[in-house]
């Protein structure tokens, strides 16, 4: 990966050793922790403690960050009608720009880094719906590692997104102006923020 290059990679319920030979694959060498709440009661291996000392006995870096770029939020003004956090929203909080510079700065300190929640597939992930988003932004290369140890771009993940949300019937073209393609996405990111995000 070049200096201004992130990976992400979901734990699931992935087996220590299995995890850190995806890590291996990918010669990463940092993990940074998105989960708003570092524990799992199903998946102990990967509560916020227990994790860190596997992963510095192996020398890979670990750096928690959820508490800046977690996707869980209580703040009524942040939350949608049904319940769902706001991403446009979070993403002008002070402390989550403050948390995206800091991401920035890491991938110019030479590591391999890989953001990690939860969430299998990146897809249905704040990884991809906010985190990336805003890093893509700011010219930042994101790549999604897969349970198969392959990957998916953020653009790969953005046009999966835009077939998923956009309208092609013909009479989308008769009847409302047409759209541009940042407009679709960005249609597209609300639409799915209201199905994915946090409470």
């Amino acid at each position: 990966m070049g200096p201004n290059a992130l990976k992400t990679i979901g734990h699931s319920n992935l087996q220590i050793e299995t995890f850190l030979d995806i890590l291996y694959h990918h010669h990463i060498n940092c993990i940074i922790d998105l989960r708003s709440s570092p524990y799992s009661r199903y998946n102990p291996q990967f509560n916020r403690e227990t994790l860190k000392t596997d992963l510095e006995i192996n020398e890979i870096e670990y750096i928690f960050m959820g508490d800046r770029l977690g996707a869980r939020y209580e703040d009524k003004k942040l939350i949608f009608d049904n319940g769902k956090v706001d991403f446009d929203k979070v993403k002008d909080l002070p402390s989550f720009i403050a948390g995206i510079e800091s991401l920035i700065n890491k991938t110019n300190t030479g590591l391999t880094i890989s953001l990690m929640c939860a969430e299998k597939n990146p897809f249905y992930c704040h990884r991809f719906v906010l985190i990336s988003r805003a890093l893509t932004g700011k010219n930042i290369d994101i790549k999604h590692i897969l349970s198969d140890k392959s990957t998916a771009s953020q653009e790969e993940l953005e046009e999966k997104l835009l077939n998923k949300y956009t309208d092609k019937s013909p009479q989308m073209f008769l009847f409302e102006p047409v759209k541009s393609r940042t407009e679709l996405l960005d249609s597209a990111y609300k639409k799915h923020n209201m199905h994915i995000g946090h409470i």
